[in-house]
């Protein structure tokens, strides 16, 4: 990975006015390469996570799933109290020092050692307290995770920064694959639950030394508290959005009020949206909040890098997520198994949260990067508290009735995103909403297709009428979005064909 190492003055410097100077040119270019390289770190490891996913599910049952939910979840609330978005800061910072990396990066550690303590002596009364017993030892090897995702929070930030993701995929690659052998081999050996615990662990460490390899960069010593207290504004609203994203409260509350096998099937959903908006929104996500830092003083250009991956974006969302949803009665129970059979309608409910959730991951990256992040964090914080009180409403209807009600949610709230929106980059909500028009209008065609292969071929076998509707549906949308967008197309696939431009040096 390059580095670009330039003092103020453009000549070497002391050690802490050396800068890391964001990618010099051709940014655009470097954008659609890294959402390339990044649409391989997130589809790898959400291939094999997949097919992870889909043996331990024939393995393990909704219970066993829950009890390991309920402990991340755990963990993520403690986790998300850390400072990780600080990295995000880094990103987002014009020019940063090496007193700007070294103290955030001792600033993450010493808190991950603050966690982990905390955790340790309060396990005994969370498990007493959600009554689950045997959650004590897994939530202390479950809360190791927090070492591991803290300590790579400034390698990661260094290679987004300099739009190095290539080597993020090499990354993540290896991380995936470390961790879905470890994952494997314990479920057939008869490990059981424990066997998430374990891979999940063992994909994080292999992470973070991969992150360190990557970047090519140890922690030094120069910390500064004028140098965090230059991060601050950004890192603590950040830092406040992460929380609100990874806390997982839904979770905590429907493992302890509903039951163990409440939160595995809602976990299931939640964890199949969650994959497939990995694969939708992964490519474009850490991309664009870096394009768009790096371009936050110029709004034309805002704007038309915004607005390219809005259209790349929802060009796979609609197949992706409401694909799937068409399909889910069939799909779910022949390829995880018949004990998963209720968790259909929230699948289905859910793909609708991530169609949106697709298209609001490019609209935080605009926000967040243009130095609002606490725009955005007050429209978490409202949003989580709506989705705790929704669920606190509605625990004792079940699972499909709180994954219908979060669905409502995200639709009633969505016009106060399009709002920000329209206000950073000043195009009006209507223009704003005529792209997703093209893409909407193949998903349409796609939805009738399969509809009106399902109905023709009910009495084939469920796998051949999957494949049928699979097929089906897939050729449809195909060659209606060839025929729609054609012009939108051939530029993503001519720029991602292009040779790099040189970087300045």
């Amino acid at each position: 990975m390059k580095i670009f190492l330039l003092s103020d003055r453009g000549l070497p410097s002391r050690p802490d006015e050396i800068v890391f100077e964001y990618l010099g040119a051709s940014r655009s270019t470097a954008a659609i390469h890294g959402a390339f390289w990044s649409a391989l770190t997130t589809l790898i490891p959400t291939v094999l996570n997949g097919l992870v996913f889909i043996v331990t599910s024939r393995y393990l049952l909704p219970r066993d799933f829950g009890i390991v939910a309920l402990a991340f979840s755990i963990v993520s609330f403690a986790a998300g109290v850390g400072p990780t978005a600080f990295g995000e800061a880094l990103i987002q910072q014009k020019t940063i020092r090496q007193s700007h990396v070294d103290s955030v990066f001792w600033l993450t550690f010493l808190s991950s050692v603050v966690l982990y303590g905390i955790l340790f002596f309060v396990s005994s009364m969370i498990a007493r307290t959600v009554g689950q017993e045997s959650l004590v030892n897994i939530l202390l090897i479950v809360a190791l995770k927090i070492f591991f995702d803290m300590m790579a929070v400034v390698p990661n930030a260094l290679i987004g920064r300099t739009m190095s993701f290539h080597l993020a995929a090499v990354r993540v690659a290896i991380a995936t694959f470390f961790s879905s052998i470890v994952c494997l081999s314990l479920v057939v050996a008869g490990f059981g639950l424990w066997a998430l615990a374990i891979a999940q662990i063992a994909g994080s460490a292999a992470a973070c030394v991969a992150a360190f390899w990557g970047a090519k960069w140890l922690p030094g010593f120069r910390i500064k508290v004028s140098s965090l207290r230059e991060l601050s504004h950004y890192g603590i609203y950040a830092s406040g959005n992460r929380f609100l994203q990874t806390m997982n409260l839904d979770q905590l509350i429907i493992g302890t009020l509903i039951s163990p096998t409440g939160l595995g099937i809602y976990n299931f959903a939640r964890r199949l949206f969650q994959m497939i908006s990995d694969i939708v929104a992964g490519g474009f996500t850490s991309v664009t909040h870096v394009l768009l830092s790096s371009l936050q003083h110029d709004q034309e250009k805002v704007r038309d890098a915004f607005l390219m991956a809005t259209f790349g974006c929802s060009l796979v969302s609609f197949p992706a997520f409401m694909g799937l949803a068409a399909v889910a009665n069939d799909a779910i129970p022949l390829i995880f198994g018949s004990h998963w059979v209720s968790a259909v309608w929230p699948v289905r409910f859910f793909c609708v949260i991530g169609l949106m959730s697709g298209i609001g991951v490019i609209q935080a990256s605009l926000i967040t990067s243009q130095g609002k992040s606490d725009w955005w964090f007050c429209y978490q914080l409202f949003r989580n508290v709506v989705t705790i009180a929704t669920i606190f409403l509605l625990y004792k209807r079940g699972v499909a009735m709180i994954a219908f009600a979060l669905m409502v949610q995200v639709l009633i709230l969505w016009p106060v995103t399009l709002w920000m929106v329209s206000r950073l980059i000043a195009l009006s909500v209507l223009n704003y909403l005529r792209h997703f028009l093209r893409p909407g209008l193949a998903y349409l065609g796609l939805l009738a297709a399969v509809l009106a292969s399902s109905a023709m071929l009910r009495d084939w076998s469920p796998v051949w009428r999957l494949v049928a509707e699979i097929a089906v549906g897939a050729t449809i949308y195909s060659g209606l979005i060839v025929a729609l967008c054609r012009n939108q197309v051939l530029f993503f696939v001519r720029t991602i064909l292009k040779r790099r431009e040189p970087r300045a040096t």
